[in-house]
């Protein structure tokens, strides 16, 4: 590579196919989307996967539906059949070639329902409700939950039944409320303002089970939805089945694909929990036996640095009290009288320092290591 190129920052034909198709997934819009086109070069197969062209006269996108969506389809998708499909937009690396991967698709008749999803879809996401940032935890250990669905629907029984299941100390409180009709969706926004104004649930699932996209519309609605971003509660949405995607989906704090797992999102494994704190209660055991350990290891360190340094101190103590005790046993006067001298003093008991100073007749006391004695003086030959 030359010095003109050096500068350049070269990716590899993956790496760009890598970068595009996370843009593609990234994008909330594109996550989401229903296009209408009719069916061509439908390539069915064995797996169960279907494959085709959606086109119009404008244009033409390839598609594919994997076995797991296209099992519950209502009909049979053949060769210039119209339909709406609902889906998601990515890039298949291998071929660098973007292509719709269908969730959902239905023959066109139910299009006014799409367009007003779309509609929705789009407005909502350039007012920010489905931006990450704004998305609030589910918190790990909940005390209470609330769950808003119908109470006489399935998804109700799953959702007690997972959280009995994986924990009975969680309180669960079934607030009903209608989730298919046209009152449907002011009766949801009405169910989550009420919990928020309880304030004793620590998260919501928000949620029915699956049906089609007329029984789900009121997951789909603008008063749901800005019910959803205004709960100060975490709320779980989990609407229909895998396949399924509502806008409510979109707005909540997270989403599940079913009922069923929505519960086992919220509801820690009490089994689990409490083996995680016995192992904490282990852990710390073993902490703080270390740490006395390593205390009375301190301490006894400690204790034997500073017995040497007494023992060392004393020492030369010691070795100061007998250089002292032999400094002042040369200077004391009974070290002298061991030598035979004697202390004179008069009778006031002054110290007499020289001869010349007695007199006939006076009495001195001599004062040796083992006594004193009493002397006259009779004689001075100094005078």
């Amino acid at each position: 590579m030359t010095s003109s190129h050096s500068s350049r920052q070269v990716f590899t034909v993956a790496q760009i196919n890598r970068y595009v198709r996370q843009l593609l997934d990234a994008d909330a819009l594109l996550s989401g989307v229903f296009i209408e086109g009719e069916i061509s070069n439908y390539r069915p197969h064995s797996s169960g996967h279907m494959y085709f062209t959606l086109k119009d006269a404008s244009g033409a996108l390839s598609s594919v539906m994997f076995a797991s969506a296209a099992q519950n389809l209502a009909f049979i998708p053949k060769n210039g059949q119209k339909i709406v499909a609902l889906g998601r937009l990515s890039l298949y690396e291998k071929t660098g070639q973007y292509q719709l991967y269908i969730e959902h698709m239905e023959p066109v008749g139910i299009g006014d329902l799409h367009m007003a999803f779309s509609r929705l879809l789009e407005k909502l996401q350039g007012e920010g409700l489905f931006d990450e940032t704004r998305k609030k935890p589910i918190p790990a250990y909940p005390a209470c939950v609330a769950v808003i669905t119908s109470p006489t629907g399935a998804a109700v029984q799953d959702i007690i039944k997972v959280v009995r299941q994986r924990n009975q100390a969680i309180k669960l409180v079934i607030v009903p409320a209608q989730v298919q009709g046209l009152d449907a969706a002011a009766d949801l926004a009405r169910a989550i303002k009420e919990v928020n104004t309880w304030g004793k649930a620590d998260v919501i699932i928000l949620g029915r089970g699956g049906g089609s996209i007329e029984d789900l519309w009121s997951f789909n609605e603008e008063v749901t939805a800005r019910a959803i971003a205004e709960s100060r509660i975490p709320i779980v949405a989990a609407v229909g089945h895998e396949t399924d995607i509502t806008i409510a989906d979109f707005v909540a704090d997270r989403r599940a694909p079913t009922p069923t797992a929505a519960a086992q999102i919220v509801a820690y494994d009490q089994a689990e929990a409490i083996a995680y704190l016995h192992e904490i209660y282990h852990s710390l055991q073993v902490a703080i036996k270390e740490g006395v350990t390593n205390r009375h290891n301190t301490i006894k360190e400690a204790l034997t640095q500073i017995c040497i340094q007494a023992t060392h101190r004393l020492k030369l103590e010691r070795q100061k009290l007998s250089h002292s005790t032999n400094l002042l046993e040369k200077v004391s006067p009974y070290t002298a009288f061991k030598r035979g001298f004697a202390l004179v003093q008069n009778e006031a008991g002054k110290a007499v320092i020289t001869a010349e100073s007695l007199k006939i007749g006076e009495k001195l006391n001599l004062q040796w290591a083992d006594g004193n004695v009493v002397a006259e003086i009779i004689s001075n030959s100094t005078h």
